[in-house]
């Protein structure tokens, strides 16, 4: 029969509806060409938005009423018709009065002469199926298995039906819907596997097509024809529970969850491998999952990702929350229930990428879905296979990119990563790794909070067959991220080892005179291993000082605090030292206003965990101590980079001030020395200005008069105040009390010398502010010390000898301290020897002639930055030093005050009266002391 009937009203005569389809039916037009080509037309304002509905139900029900334009690819079955008819319910106050009627009598169910309609009440006793014998909407009338006057398609259906409520409702535990006395089911042809409506309420009935002819292949063994009606029995029948959960608020999500259902009912079935080929998160990752607003078909890979790992109770639980949660985002639900199996969107999105990755031909034991072999094969963001490699790209939100790496070399080494993420996204890295032997890990990279990452696999390179990155923005709201990988092939370059004897260096020198005394630098380490090394005279020891418990740091999870919240903050403690310093315990003062409620025992580190002390309440002292019970390991995070991670349940009170500091205490033991304490800051500010240090960060040699650049970057701020410690941040002293924030500030080093220099820079306020990650050195130039050659290469097992140089040239009888600074890159790490030298006096015995005044010179000469001049006196008195340019003016007054006869010294470092740097060239130093005056010539080469 024909149930068109005549459209009463003009369109041009009505306000329209002008928006696009609505969410609800995205994810029917999606999978449909036809149905796809009609949205297209009214978004690009050429069909009315009315009429464009009617012509979806046109191509369901009557397909011949569609236009021409939209029958070009022919009627491929739309997969459930159930979101179109929710967005016609959500419209139809706004709908054209006639197209509302053609719609109603489409879904109105169908009278029939009695002797063609018959009904069958299923085995299980749930179901009523109303069926008709003749006519349009028939169903195949043979009856043979069994022979019992019941088609044999209505008993198969039945059959599927009593299943589907028996795993869905009574194994799995979802919500059944409403009987009065059975659920009512019905046949339909149509352009659909069916759907599901609305009666009353959350009473729903089913509409099956009523022959499955046709359809799509699966891999169902009794055919196609009952596979098609095995899935679409367990698909309807789970929105008819989804509806008594949450009232159908999850808009195309629904389809993503009937769909999962199917496989989970159904597994042989497998007709969701029609819908997976495209638009899915493996045929499409870099498309948002979340594509047009909504999930769809073929996002039910989300769910089975979910499913397949936490098991099937975590999609009940998920519709179990839902039943209180009906107007939040559907995303943020599923965030929520990930959580509550100790994951989340953020750190699972990645690994789903992954999984996608890891199908058809790049499947791999014992990584991602069950049934991978047989998904479609991911798009390639890009292919790799020479090192090393580097690709960017630009991701939206909940899509994944994935960059495939092949042609290792084999050799013994290493597979580096170095990654650069969106500083203010939500990212994810993950590689999975092939090796050789045919297995296979799936390996999630470590981001800092910069969504940054420069590790090495875990796999060793030789090992290496192949590696899938998968790179996530995870975010569920904000919008595009970039990204830059960069992989390498390393091989391995065996490690050398400096052993530098002796140990300690001595010499008796006669003022003015000079001694020398043999060093040799030795390559200890492994086979076939070469060393470099440099060696630098300091005036300290710029490795004495206890080394990592001043590099390291507490941070937090969050970035910025919100007044009035309660929420759970992760505290991570890093330790940034060699393997062989130890941090001990760590104390964190949070001020009035920050309200400890919880606190968690610190987990991770390699010996232990630290343990919670203190109480909790209104600014207290939380203090975790390290106590591994073992006597051998007094430490719990070793050296390296290891850490420790401990959540702590923060109020923040409504009257804070716009930045507060939570103020830490890091106690280390080195090896084999004493204990010591470092005590720093973190700032959480209530907006988000921020400071970041850049140069010196940690490990640079700064030598007095060089001229540096200090460098940082900063947001939100006109001016910086810079500062320098000189003692790991006990003391600051002001290098710039407020200057421009260009991210630049030239500084001459001066002052004392130090091995535990950090720099700060931050808010004029001091509110917001970053420190250098770790120790850096200041040293001055000993003039006195030299060594030669001052830097070589030496092969494993052999050993370089070096002269070391005593020059007592101008200087007074005494003894003298420096240091050889030995830099080079063995495993060791620098290495010094101390350098002791004596001088003596020669003497003036009887008859020896008095000192005669005199400059006696200056050394080192030529010079750079710094030298010592020697002159000597003949009777005490006042004495002027001077340094003239070749001009005769004075450039620099280096002494002027009353001094002994004898030998005596001054230092130069090359600068001008008000500390300016001086220009290379030929310089005179002037003496003048009691009536005298006597000059030299020096010469400064920068």
């Amino acid at each position: 029969m024909t149930r068109r009937i005549a459209i009463t009203a003009a369109f041009g005569a009505l306000a329209l509806f002008l928006g696009a389809a609505s969410v609800q039916a995205a994810s029917v037009t999606a999978s449909v060409p036809a149905l796809a080509a009609i949205d297209a037309t009214v978004e690009a304002g050429d069909l009315d938005p009315d009429l464009a509905l009617l012509y979806k139900f046109y191509y369901v029900f009557e397909p011949e009423m569609l236009p021409a334009d939209y029958r070009a690819d022919g009627f491929a079955p739309v997969k459930c018709v159930t979101p179109l008819i929710r967005e016609f319910e959500e419209r139809r106050a706004t709908v054209n009065a006639g197209v509302a009627r053609q719609i109603d009598v489409y879904l109105a169910e169908e009278t029939a002469p009695a002797d063609a309609k018959a009904t069958y009440v299923s085995p299980g006793g749930h179901f009523q199926f109303t069926y008709l014998t003749s006519g349009t909407n028939a169903v195949p009338t043979t009856d043979v298995d069994p022979a019992n006057g019941v088609p044999d398609f209505v008993d198969r259906c039945a059959e599927y039906m009593d299943h589907s409520w028996s795993f869905e409702i009574d194994t799995l535990g979802f919500a059944a819907p409403p009987t009065s006395p059975y659920y009512a089911v019905s046949f339909e042809s149509m352009q659909a596997y069916g759907y599901t409506t609305v009666v009353s309420g959350t009473s729903t009935r089913i509409v099956l097509h009523n022959d499955f002819q046709g359809f799509p292949a699966n891999d169902d063994p009794e055919g196609n024809v009952w596979g098609a009606a095995k899935v679409t029995c367990a698909h309807e029948f789970k929105h008819a529970s989804q509806i008594v959960h949450s009232n159908w608020s999850e808009g195309g999500w629904v389809e993503v969850d009937a769909t999962w259902m199917e496989d989970i009912a159904y597994d042989q079935v497998n007709d969701y491998y029609n819908y997976i080929v495209s638009g899915s998160p493996i045929s499409a990752p870099s498309t948002s999952l979340d594509s047009g607003g909504t999930g769809s078909y073929e996002d039910c890979i989300w769910q089975h990702w979910m499913s397949e790992t936490w098991g099937n109770q975590i999609i009940v639980d998920f519709w179990t929350y839902r039943q209180t949660h009906t107007g939040e985002n559907v995303l943020v639900s599923y965030d929520t229930i990930l959580q509550d199996n100790g994951s989340s969107i953020a750190d699972g999105y990645a690994v789903f990428g992954g999984w996608n990755y890891a199908t058809n031909s790049r499947a791999l034991p014992g990584i991602g879905y069950g049934e991978a072999p047989g998904y479609p094969l991911g798009p390639l963001t890009s292919s790799v296979s020479s090192y090393p490699a580097v690709r960017t790209g630009t991701l939206a939100k909940l899509a994944t990119n994935f960059v495939r790496c092949t042609g290792f070399s084999g050799s013994v080494g290493s597979v580096t990563v170095l990654f650069d993420g969106d500083d203010a996204a939500t990212m994810g890295l993950v590689a999975v790794i092939e090796r050789d032997d045919g297995t296979a890990l799936l390996e999630t990279i470590a981001l800092d909070g910069n969504n940054d990452a420069d590790v090495a696999l875990s796999v060793p390179l030789e090992d290496v067959a192949s590696v899938g990155f998968i790179v996530a923005n995870s975010a569920i709201v904000v919008g595009n991220a970039a990204w830059s990988l960069t992989v390498d092939d390393v091989p391995y370059v065996p490690a050398p080892l400096l052993q530098a004897a002796p140990t300690a260096l001595a010499a008796t020198v006669v003022a003015d005179g000079s001694d020398t005394a043999p060093l040799t630098i030795e390559n200890v380490g492994v086979a076939g291993s070469s060393l470099s090394f440099e060696i630098i005279p300091m005036d300290i020891d710029p490795i004495v000082a206890p080394r990592s418990v001043l590099g390291s740091t507490v941070t937090a999870s969050i970035t910025e605090y919100t007044p009035g919240v309660t929420m759970d903050v992760d505290l991570v403690v890093t330790n940034n030292s060699p393997d062989d310093e130890w941090l001990t315990d760590v104390t964190i003062d949070f001020p009035a206003g920050v309200t400890v409620n919880s606190t968690g025992n610190f987990v991770g580190g390699q010996y232990g965990d630290l343990i919670t002390d203190g109480a909790t309440g209104d600014g207290v002292l939380v203090h975790w101590h390290g106590d591994t019970g073992d006597p051998n390991y007094y430490g719990v995070i070793t050296g390296g980079g290891q850490q420790a991670v401990a959540t702590a349940n923060l109020s923040f009170a409504a009257g804070l001030s716009s930045t507060i500091l939570l103020t830490y205490t890091i106690d280390g033991d080195l090896y084999g020395s004493t204990p010591h304490s470092y005590s720093s800051s973190l700032a959480l500010p209530m907006s988000s200005p921020t400071v970041e240090v850049t140069t010196p960060n940690g490990g640079e040699l700064l030598a007095a008069g060089d001229l540096v650049a200090l460098t940082w970057t900063a947001t939100q701020m006109t001016s910086v105040k810079v500062e320098l410690s000189r003692d790991a941040g006990s003391t600051w002293e002001v290098l710039a009390a407020d200057t421009p924030n260009d991210g630049s500030l030239d500084w001459t080093v001066s002052g004392a010398s130090s091995g535990l220099c950090r720099l700060r820079v931050g808010s004029l306020d001091g509110g917001v502010q970053d420190a250098s990650d770790a120790n850096f050195v200041i040293y001055g130039p000993v003039a006195w010390l030299s060594a030669a050659p001052a830097a070589g290469t030496v092969p494993e097992g052999s050993s370089t000898p070096v002269t070391v140089t005593f020059d007592a040239t101008g200087l007074t009888p005494g003894g003298f301290t420096a240091w050889l600074y030995i830099d080079n890159d063995g495993t060791g790490g620098p290495v010094t020897v101390p350098a002791g030298m004596t001088v003596t006096d020669p003497g003036t015995g009887v008859g020896d002639a008095p000192a005669a005044f005199a400059v006696r010179g200056n050394a080192p000469n030529p010079f750079n930055p710094r030298t010592r001049i020697s002159f000597t006196l003949e009777r005490d008195g006042a004495a002027r030093v001077d340094v003239l340019d070749l001009q005769g003016r004075v450039v620099r007054r280096l002494l002027d005050r009353t001094l002994t006869a004898g030998p005596q010294t001054v230092e130069w470092d090359g600068r001008d009266g008000a500390g300016r740097p001086l220009a290379s060239g030929a310089y005179l130093v002037r003496l003048r002391s009691g009536g005298q005056i006597a000059t030299h010539k020096m010469v400064l080469a920068r």
